[in-house]
């Protein structure tokens, strides 16, 4: 009893010394499944992602839809392993895409949405994409400040765009595999943040500090015990940060000596990001990934996974663990396993519990969302579809599977980046490609 009191108190210091000394998040990948139902992933873990949300769920691959090894889970439908060599996902600012357009006049994304899933390709040809602005736009760009000020209607709607970051992010896996208790993947993500500075009398441009994070990981799990999953995973992390940049072209001598300094100077930083962040393998840090699952009854399973517990600081920054727990169901009735196969899951998280960052936002940690994947064609066409809720925004995904080599995602997710639910919501519109097996 006494061994067990100690064990607990070691437990509440070190899960307390996470909260403290904790200032940033460790590197994520990013998932439009998981993403575009809700987030809400930690249980349900039954495919190669699982490696990077819960590796407990490794334990699954093969095992469930197999009636050999898993009779009682012989409804759902099987998958023997996933090899991916090439994953490409970019994701896009809906907000202030949106209100870049409205300024210009163009479409709506809706509008384009819309005219595509009619087959209206003419409409693209007609429309002039930016016609409140094409005119105001000088011979001689030295002029451009008279040109605002005779447009200042349109200078004004311009000026909610001042400072504005447009972030875009962007994530590329060279290489995934998975299969029944082990992992593994090299991937790589990054987020830039470019805005435009309208100035006095001449506008600049310029961008926040740019992140990258390239990772390489893997994963066993093993089952103990009859319905008992666990997963431990090992990660090589380099993170990079390009500090932010102001660029003021002359345009009134683009041969100035100044212009030439500034492009030198953004040349020698992208430069140093790259060779840095892709070639340099210097000040690698190294992580544990821990995950749980226990399937209470053949439809219901919890789980929990404590990622990105680092060893020493990831670019000067200590990172908070991230740890979340959660529950799923998947209903015998809604599941097949044939030909016609079909998944149906339903689940629910709460996600970043030792993020003392979002202590005030309940809804911010809490994710729940369902998927459904269903065969359309035999052997040549899967089609999926997710929806739900993460951090109190909406989320979606619908997906393509072609012969199970090429998979196509679309979706929309958004995250909270006020100090309060609700606050400031930073939508994106993400796109995924998958090429594998």
């Amino acid at each position: 009893m006494h061994k067990i009191k100690l064990l607990n108190r070691l437990i509440f210091i070190l899960l307390c010394s996470f909260i403290l000394v904790g200032a940033a998040k460790g590197p994520e990948y990013r998932s439009l499944r998981v993403h575009g139902m809700g987030g809400a992933f930690v249980a349900v873990a039954d495919n190669k992602d699982a490696l990077y949300y819960n590796p407990a769920g490794l334990n699954l691959i093969n095992r469930l839809g197999n009636f050999e090894k898993n009779p009682d889970m012989g409804y759902m439908p099987r998958k023997r392993f996933e090899l991916r060599l090439l994953t490409v996902s970019a994701s896009f600012p809906a907000n202030a895409i949106t209100d870049v357009l409205r300024i210009c006049g163009a479409p709506t994304m809706g509008k384009i949405v819309k005219k595509t899933l009619l087959f209206d390709y003419g409409y693209f040809g007609d429309v002039d994409w930016c016609p409140a602005i094409v005119d105001i736009f000088p011979d001689d760009m030295s002029e451009m400040s008279d040109s605002l000020q005779a447009h200042q209607e349109l200078a004004n709607k311009l000026s909610s765009l001042d400072h504005l970051p447009i972030e875009i992010g962007m994530q590329i896996s060279v290489l995934e595999f998975a299969m029944h208790n082990f992992g593994f993947s090299v991937w790589a993500n990054t987020s830039a943040a470019p805005y435009l500075d309208m100035g006095a009398p001449i506008p600049g441009f310029g961008y926040e500090p740019i992140q990258a994070d390239v990772v390489a990981q893997t994963a066993f799990a093993f089952s103990p015990v009859d319905n008992w999953s666990v997963g431990v995973g090992l990660k090589a992390a380099k993170r990079y940060r390009q500090p932010y940049f102001e660029f003021w072209p002359d345009f009134s001598s683009l041969d100035s000596v100044a212009y030439r300094e500034q492009l030198d100077t953004l040349k020698e930083r992208w430069e140093n990001f790259v060779s840095d962040s892709l070639t340099d393998f210097k000040n690698i840090n190294f992580a544990l990934d821990f995950g749980v699952l226990y399937q209470i009854t053949r439809e219901i399973r919890l789980g929990t996974s404590l990622r990105n517990v680092f060893f020493s600081k990831l670019a000067d920054e200590s990172i908070t663990p991230n740890w979340s727990i959660g529950a799923m169901t998947s209903p015998m009735i809604l599941q097949s396993n044939s030909l016609w196969g079909r998944k149906v899951n339903f689940a629910m998280d709460y996600v970043d519990i030792l993020d003392g960052t979002v202590g005030d936002m309940f809804f911010a940690h809490l994710n729940f969302g369902a998927e459904i994947e269903q065969v359309i064609v035999p052997f040549l066409l899967k089609v999926s579809l997710g929806g739900g809720f993460e951090g109190g925004y909406y989320a979606w995904n619908t997906g393509f599977g072609i012969s199970e080599v090429v998979t196509m995602r679309f979706g929309s997710y958004a995250e909270e980046r006020g100090v309060r639910t609700g606050q400031k919501e930073q939508r994106f519109w993400t796109g995924e490609l998958s090429v594998g097996f």
